[in-house]
């Protein structure tokens, strides 16, 4: 009977052993220390979408997002589309907070600019429609007796959803009024706002491999012949401890 409950052992070794592998070795890493409303988000896309992913905690209230490994390409690719996750934007605070004890005028005039362009891009990244936003500012040089150099300039990078919420004419002047509304001295005329769409769900969704379910786990066609595999070489197993079983039975009974 002794040896009968360690080849059962066994048999429940081999058992488990497939499903393990793929357990542990299936998921990975998509994004680290997000907010837990942030992971949600992340998270309802990648499910609205049909990949497999979940949101695990972490320390100081922190959450990441797993995705299958086979998926991970395809969730980077519908994320980006979905302008997820939110770019973290500066403020003047974070920006003059950060300051050392002592800096030259250079370095303040640095530090106003990148604070103005990143208050400004964050303004207009909350317009509905809008993935992302950059502002860079051409803020006027003066010589040393005062007279300025050069007029203000801006250019605009917007990132947005390509459907019926989104019309350039109108949103075009009105980013341009409210970027020159931000601005000393910055024309309207002064601000190129360009466009560009974010990426179509369409084809990152042609791009994903065919799928297969094998004992519950959404594999690709190469993971599922893996894991036939590997089920067959268990079966095969079971076959030779079976026997070996049978022939140590007989034994003792003689």
């Amino acid at each position: 009977m002794a040896v009968a409950e360690r080849i059962a052992r066994r048999f429940a070794l081999f058992l488990c052993l497939p499903a393990l592998l793929f357990v542990c070795g299936c998921q990975v890493q998509l994004f680290g220390a997000l907010g837990e409303s942030e992971a949600n988000q992340v998270l309802a896309v990648l499910l609205d979408a049909g990949l497999a992913a979940e949101k695990r905690p972490g320390e100081e209230g922190v959450f990441s997002v797993f995705v299958e490994e086979t998926e991970f390409a395809a969730a980077i690719r519908m994320l980006d589309g979905k302008g997820l996750p939110t770019r973290r934007y500066d403020d003047f605070g974070n920006v003059f907070g950060k300051m050392a004890m002592f800096s030259t005028p250079l370095e303040e005039k640095a530090r106003y600019l990148y604070a103005m362009q990143e208050e400004l891009a964050h303004t207009v990244s909350e317009i509905d429609g809008v993935l992302s936003a950059r502002v860079h500012l051409v803020l006027p040089e003066q010589d040393q007796l005062g007279r300025t150099l050069q007029t203000p300039s801006a250019a605009v990078f917007i990132k947005y959803v390509d459907d019926d919420r989104h019309d350039s004419v109108s949103q075009r002047t009105e980013i341009r009024r409210l970027v020159a509304a931000g601005v000393p001295n910055l024309d309207e005329e002064r601000i190129v706002v360009s466009f560009f769409p974010g990426a179509d769900e369409s084809s990152i969704a042609l791009s994903r491999p065919p799928w297969k379910k094998v004992l519950g786990l959404k594999l690709d066609e190469d993971s599922a012949s893996r894991l036939w595999w590997m089920l067959g070489g268990v079966a095969g197993a079971m076959l030779l401890e079976a026997a070996l079983l049978v022939f140590l039975l007989r034994k003792g009974g003689k």
